[in-house]
């Protein structure tokens, strides 16, 4: 008889790689051996063991070691309930095991399971979570484990607990009774993998029936899966057990950005829940667990509603966020509260960032998920800034670490405001630490799956204290852009308005207006005083600045001292885009009422192919070239171009400028 697949929770394996195949090949060379030897006894490999490894554990009154019984059991590889044959191989206080009449393992494999479920496992979980159904639907206090082939093509299942076995409404294909399956081809391959793999199974059993059907509620439901995964991989760890677990934990470490709540099954997904339970033992106590699996509510709520119920001064948000800052923090002394775990090991893996300052990228995160993203060293005495910036309206959070890599000085932590309608901020770390990390988190709806994505930007001593959220140390202006920061000649475009968040927006054009300011912080030539106030130079720039004289006063100065002329018109057109001969010029005129003008060019060389002699502005453009403050660019037929009529962009401008402060060798 056959019946359809149903839910039922499952453990995979840990084996990887050569030797999980040695284990394996083990297993069936003992095997094979062992049937050869049984050849000369007439009781077949059972019997011929048995009289090695001595008897198994004592029958209870009214069933005896061998007795058979059929059962329910999964066909992992057609999805489809079979009815199997098992017999009692071990009788213990707490404990009946069966093995399927097809399969065998060791009778010494079978006493050792059930005498350490019998005196470890169950006692130590049955302390910490609460006892199970007791004596339960089939009327016995012990546990049924039942040992078969699951029949797995992947054979990644080491074992499961279906829920509908202790379920008294449950499927057709329900055992009725308190019990758990391994996987016998589980427990060939890895030796020793029997209690740890009962642990993690019962306390699957525990924390449904004390969660779901010991729940009061009418609306009772089955916990998050995160949770439910958390409390079985931490009850390995109560019963003496963490080889598992730590091969787990270090598959999330190695991709902490897994999101906690979203689970897809795998290793990083356990090792999360385990190390996301571990912490919250160490922060509310280890009865905080069994309340929490006491708790009618579920996940997050289930969470908020036990902190409440101990009068806990945190929340599942709070603590979450502490979670994810210890995960870095644990493994960096000398530790700092609350950020470490206790007799546990973590330390996620954060992304490596090379290159030059500032360090500026993308990246995203999923929710409940976190990323790290380690900067390169610094000096202590620097001031470092960190600059982050998400989607409008995203759930995000970050912290910049500050770390002394030699473990002398206690880490800093300085927390990011991102709950601004721009999502983004900018926080300036302590002096006193060669290293950094930022780390970004999601902590949006429980249930949600999105990804978010966000860019940011950090640099020692930026300057003018400001760094572009679309410019790095990497781009090829950027040095020329440096050099005009530390001078405050550029600010850049803060968006939105009063956000802090700066872009440089380097392809945009540059206006006449904005350049007439450049030119005279450039050359040093600007003055506090607004000029010529009562009689405009030109009639489309009436007197109307701001507070610091833009644009009138710049345009008047540079007026003044003829660096600009408007046109015929009596215009200046202040708010067109600046050409890149228009830029020559004022960099030409710049130079020479700074008191350094350009060395005249008297040459004919053809050094652009868009700049013939005949060119009304070919000697500024080529004395300019000559100084060095301008290069042009190659063109698809491999000649050089100075593109004299298209508008200049702000990468262009401030590199031209920045080459203009060399050649006057402004300070």
């Amino acid at each position: 008889m056959t019946g359809m697949l149903s839910a039922s929770t499952s453990s995979r394996h840990l084996r990887s790689g050569p030797w999980g195949t040695a284990l394996r090949l083990v297993a069936v060379v003992v095997l094979a051996a062992a049937l050869v030897v049984s050849l000369d006894f007439p009781g077949g490999i059972r019997a011929a063991l048995a009289e090695d490894d001595g008897p198994p554990g004592s029958a209870a009154p009214g069933q005896d070691a061998g007795d058979p019984q059929t059962f329910w059991a999964l066909d992992w590889a057609t999805g489809t309930y079979v009815q199997i044959h098992a017999s009692a191989e071990y009788i213990g206080d707490h404990a009946i095991i069966y093995v399927g009449d097809s399969g065998w393992l060791s009778p010494y494999s079978i006493n050792e399971l059930g005498t350490i479920f019998d005196t470890s496992v169950y006692p130590a979980l049955t302390e910490a979570y609460g006892s199970e159904p007791n004596p339960g639907m089939d009327g016995d206090p012990r546990i049924a484990i039942l040992i078969y082939d699951f029949n797995d093509p992947k054979n990644d299942i080491d074992a499961s607990f279906n829920p509908n076995d202790i379920n008294p409404n449950g499927s057709p294909y329900s055992n009725q009774s308190e019990m758990f399956y391994l996987n016998l081809r589980a427990l060939l391959a890895g030796p020793g993998q029997g209690p740890v793999l009962a642990a993690h199974e019962f306390a699957h059993l525990i924390v449904h029936y004390r969660d779901l059907m010991l729940d009061p509620s009418p609306y009772s439901s089955v916990e998050s899966p995160w949770l439910v995964e958390g409390f079985a991989t931490y009850g390995e760890h109560l019963a003496g057990y963490d080889e598992r677990a730590g091969s787990q934990l270090s598959a999330f470490t190695r991709d902490p950005g897994v999101g906690l709540t979203n689970w897809l099954g795998l290793r990083a997904n356990y090792g999360a829940a385990y190390s996301f339970m571990r912490y919250l033992a160490d922060r509310e106590g280890p009865a905080f667990v069994r309340a929490l699996i006491d708790q009618p509510l579920d996940g997050e709520a289930g969470v908020d509603a036990t902190l409440a119920g101990v009068s806990s001064a945190y929340s599942f948000a709070s603590l979450f966020d502490d979670w994810v800052v210890a995960g870095f923090l644990d493994e960096r002394p000398p530790q700092l509260w609350p950020y470490f775990f206790s007799d546990l090991s973590v330390s996620a893996q954060p992304w490596t960032l090379t290159g030059a300052f500032p360090a500026q990228g993308s990246a995203a995160v999923v929710n409940y998920g976190a990323v790290y993203l380690d900067f390169p060293a610094t000096l202590p005495s620097a001031i470092f800034q960190a600059v982050v910036d998400g989607a409008d309206g995203a759930p995000l959070h970050a912290a910049l670490v500050s770390w002394d890599s030699a473990g002398a000085v206690s880490p800093s932590l300085t927390r990011f405001d991102l709950a601004n309608a721009a999502t983004g901020s900018t926080v300036t770390a302590p002096a006193g630490y060669d290293r950094h990390t930022l780390i970004v988190w999601a902590r949006g709806l429980v249930w949600s799956v999105a990804s978010y994505s966000f860019t940011y930007s950090g640099s020692p001593d930026p300057p003018g204290g400001v760094q572009f959220l679309d410019m790095g140390g990497g781009d090829p202006f950027y040095e020329y852009v440096a050099a005009l920061l530390s001078r405050e000649i550029i600010s850049g475009k803060e968006v939105p308005s009063g956000s802090g968040l700066w872009f440089f927006m380097g392809k945009d054009n540059v206006l006449r207006a904005q350049f007439a300011k450049m030119i005279m912080q450039a050359t040093g030539l600007h003055t506090t005083e607004v000029d010529n106030l009562g009689d405009p130079t030109f009639k489309d720039v009436p007197s109307v600045y701001n507070e610091h004289g833009y644009p009138y006063d710049y345009i008047e100065e540079a007026a003044a001292l003829g660096i600009v002329t408007g046109y015929k018109n009596g215009t200046f057109s202040p708010y067109n885009p600046i050409t890149r001969s228009q830029l020559v010029l004022m960099i030409t005129r710049g130079a020479a009422a700074a008191g350094k003008p350009l060395p005249v060019y008297t040459g004919s060389a053809k050094v652009f192919a868009d700049v013939p002699l005949s060119h009304l502005y070919y000697r500024q453009i080529m004395a300019a070239y000559s100084a060095g403050i301008l290069s042009g660019s190659p063109g698809g037929d491999g000649r050089l171009y100075f593109h004299p009529y298209s508008p200049a962009s702000r990468n262009h401008v401030a590199k031209m400028t920045a080459k203009l402060l060399e050649y006057l060798e402004m300070p």
